[in-house]
């Protein structure tokens, strides 16, 4: 059930009472206002509140980030342990952590893990514009808005206190100087209504309540034709304020995203319209030069007189709206002046905005620090032009090859050996570029399997028609996850030939001193044969008077004798005999040339007379002629006119020159099926430091083996009877030990063969 006080609540405030029904619009709207005015204002202190608290956290924090960077410098992590122990004690404080720029934590404090980050700020920490570290911390705002919440109490209680005692007021004030009058006015118009008239008025002016009721049917009408056209006023402004509504919005988030955008981007914003002298440059744009806000006014001049001077000229028409693209974009590095003097790079992109004619009227552009990256590109160019380099100073030929065969390096040695420029070589297959390695690639296969060097030794291929000996080691490597073979190729053609002249050499040493002790130890006996011989013809002679005086006193008779002896063809025997101790004596004679230097005399001579008096031998050699046919050989001379007299012994060479033009002629005779167009060619090229002498053939040539012992003594392979295999040898040490020079062959079977005889100047 319900009071009788509940009953009369109800009845004053659910009556039609005019008085009632204002005092609790009244009532209402004043609360309702108060109350949002309140909310509001708590709302904005609130919200002043909170900024200004979260401003100071995150000044602490920027403070501490500062404060950091020398302790985590210098690696004191006691250091820094002790300053976010202390930040941590803030109420606001849930949790510190520093961790390295690789995300490495140094230290972390936590104060209370229960409760739930407000805020999370992190902040880069520099030292001497190195990143160092960063600095991540938790916020909780949880204490800070429980106070908000007690003032709050607070605040609504005192509001609703005076809220009491105003309702109270204006009720009686209601009651006074509103529901009285207008009781009497309604009265007098219910009886205006009836037609009937009061006899007393109410104490009120009757000229103005009379006024009212006069006009108040006037005014309905007008107010009915209002209220149509304020409908229309109103929907019409209606429209107008939410189309505002939208603009200001999209204004307002274009602004708070362009704000975030140039608060939290590295690089630094400018913008300029082309009608005036001065840019906008972000805070952070000054920063990267080194500079505060304040420090510097936005002036075009403040960029372009920091702008280097080789740059300047480029940057002056970006600024002015040159330079662009169809599109109005532009971007170009420069440098420009720090604070401390040094010139930083950047990377400046800009885009400028047109008017409906095309003509710009306003730049915008971002601007990077790009000096690391500029600095680290330098060092890269720096240190592949150093390998590169070292690469092409390698006397070594250096290929790369990838695992599909394509060549990625080629150096300085490789170009000079081929012909072929790296850059047209890079990209181009392996087997292309070297035909006479292209067997290296199943090498190569295998040491990307198994990742290990592999050394292909005295690998002999044709180069240009000259045979040449390759050492060559595989080297695998790995660059950016791609498999890279590097192929070290040593030329070792020349050290094999001087390996075989060393060699050569220590074995005719040793040879020269058997030889002369043979020559020695043969002479003896064969001078005793040999003086046998030529006694015993004589002791057959008629005509010496001491055989002709024994013969008698024997009773012998001489003539019969010598009958005898050349019906048994004695005296041919005893001939055949000396002949071969004539020869035997020739090659220990030849032997004795061959160990002991030569005591003939040097003189200048004409290399050019020497060869041809060298050729008239052999052409009127008997042997040449008919057992060789030396004539039928073409014999071609390519003399240069520059060679100059050198001094030589001219018989020693005539004899080697004459022991190659006896060889050649003796292998063109060999060869069968004979060779066509026999022909030796005899050519002279003048140095700086002696004479070069060639002979060459194009006979059947000889192998390898054959090559490398042509120098032996005794070593022939004519046959038996035919020579005594000491021609090449004593040739070789009248050059090398009589004339200090050099004699050297090469040859490859049925491709003929080519001396060299070279011969200094100075001996």
């Amino acid at each position: 059930m319900q009071g009788p006080n509940s009953r009369t609540f109800v009845r004053f405030f659910c009556g039609n009472s005019l008085s009632h029904s204002l005092l609790l619009g009244i009532t209402v709207t004043v609360c309702g206002m108060i109350m949002l005015l309140g909310v509001f204002h708590y709302s904005q202190l609130y919200s002043s509140a909170l900024e200004q608290v979260e401003k100071n956290a995150t000044s602490r924090i920027q403070r501490i980030s500062e404060i950091l960077s020398i302790p985590i410098w210098n690696i004191e992590y006691d250091t820094v342990d002790r300053v976010i122990a202390v930040f941590s004690e803030s109420i606001s404080v849930l949790r510190i952590q520093v961790e390295e720029p690789n995300g490495k934590i140094i230290a972390d404090k936590i104060s209370d893990s229960s409760v739930p980050a407000d805020r999370i700020i992190s902040r880069d920490i520099y030292y001497n514009d190195q990143h160092i570290g960063r600095l991540t911390t938790h916020l909780s705002f949880a204490a800070f808005k429980k106070s908000q919440h007690e003032e709050l109490i607070n605040y609504l209680m005192t509001i609703g206190f005076l809220l009491i005692a105003l309702l109270i007021i204006t009720h009686r004030i209601l009651e006074i100087y509103l529901k009285k009058p207008l009781v009497q006015l309604s009265k007098m118009i219910d009886q205006l209504r009836t037609g009937t008239y009061p006899e007393h008025y109410p104490t009120l002016r009757t000229r103005e309540l009379q006024h009212i009721a006069i006009n108040f049917k006037e005014m309905a009408k007008q107010v009915a034709l209002r209220e149509t056209e304020l409908t229309k006023i109103n929907t019409q402004l209606h429209e107008n304020i939410e189309e505002r509504k939208n603009i200001e919005y999209q204004l307002r988030t274009s602004q708070e995203q362009f704000s975030l955008i140039a608060t939290t981007t590295m690089d630094g914003i400018v913008d300029r319209n082309f009608d005036q002298d001065f840019l906008l440059y972000t805070p952070r744009w000054k920063d990267l030069l080194g500079y505060t806000d304040a420090e510097l006014t936005n002036s075009v001049s403040i960029w372009l007189e920091r702008v280097h001077p080789d740059d300047r000229a480029l940057v002056d028409s970006l600024t002015n709206g040159k330079l662009y693209d169809p599109a109005g974009r532009a971007e170009m590095e420069y440098r420009i002046k720090h604070k401390d003097g040094d010139y930083r790079w950047f990377l400046g992109r800009e885009q400028v905005l047109k008017n409906q004619n095309g003509t710009p009227y306003r730049l915008i552009g971002t601007h990077s620090d790009i000096t690391p990256k500029k600095r680290a590109e330098q060092r890269l160019l720096s240190t592949k032009e150093m390998l590169q380099n070292i690469i092409n100073c390698m006397p070594s030929l250096i290929v790369g090859v990838t695992e599909q065969m394509t060549v990625t390096l080629w150096n300085d040695m490789v170009e000079g050996s081929t012909g072929i420029l790296a850059k047209d070589a890079e990209g181009q297959r392996f087997r292309e570029l070297l035909p006479e390695l292209s067997f290296i690639e199943r090498h190569i296969q295998k040491s990307f399997k198994a990742v290990t060097p592999i050394t292909v030794p005295k690998v002999t291929s044709i180069r240009n028609g000259v045979p040449v000996t390759y050492d060559i080691v595989i080297f695998p490597v790995t660059i950016s996850t791609k498999h890279v073979a590097v192929l070290r190729i040593d030329d070792i053609s020349e050290r094999l030939r001087m390996e075989e002249r060393i060699i050569q050499t220590e074995k005719m040493a040793s040879i020269s001193g058997l030889a002369a002790g043979m020559a020695h130890e043969i002479n003896n006996p064969l001078g005793g044969i040999l003086q046998g011989i030529q006694n015993v013809q004589r002791r057959f002679s008629t005509d010496l008077a001491p055989n002709i005086r024994v013969a008698d006193e024997l009773d012998v008779s001489l003539k019969k004798m010598k009958n005898y002896m050349e019906a048994r063809e004695i005296f041919g025997l005893l001939d055949g005999v000396a002949e071969s101790g004539k020869r035997a004596a020739s090659i220990v004679a030849n032997m004795l040339e061959f160990s002991r230097s030569s005591n003939i005399k040097r003189i200048p001579s004409s290399v050019h007379s020497i060869i041809d008096k060298s050729i008239e031998l052999a052409a009127n050699d008997y042997l040449l002629k008919t057992q060789q046919n030396f004539d039928q050989i073409e014999i071609i001379r390519e003399y240069d006119e520059a060679v100059s007299q050198i001094s030589c012994a001219p018989q020693e060479i005539e004899q080697v020159l004459l022991n190659l033009l006896k060889n050649a002629a003796q292998a063109f005779s060999m060869k069968v099926p004979a060779i066509e167009n026999p022909t030796i060619a005899i050519t002279t090229q003048q140095s700086a430091s002696g004479v070069m002498i060639t002979v060459a053939d194009n006979g059947p040539g000889m192998n390898e083996d054959v090559r490398k012992r042509v120098f032996e003594p005794f070593y022939t392979t004519k046959p038996v009877g035919d020579g005594t295999g000491l021609g090449l040898s004593v040739s070789y040490f009248i050059i090398t030990n009589n004339h200090s020079g050099t004699i050297s062959v090469t040859a490859a079977q049925d491709q003929g063969s080519t001396f060299n005889v070279y011969l200094p100047h100075a001996m």
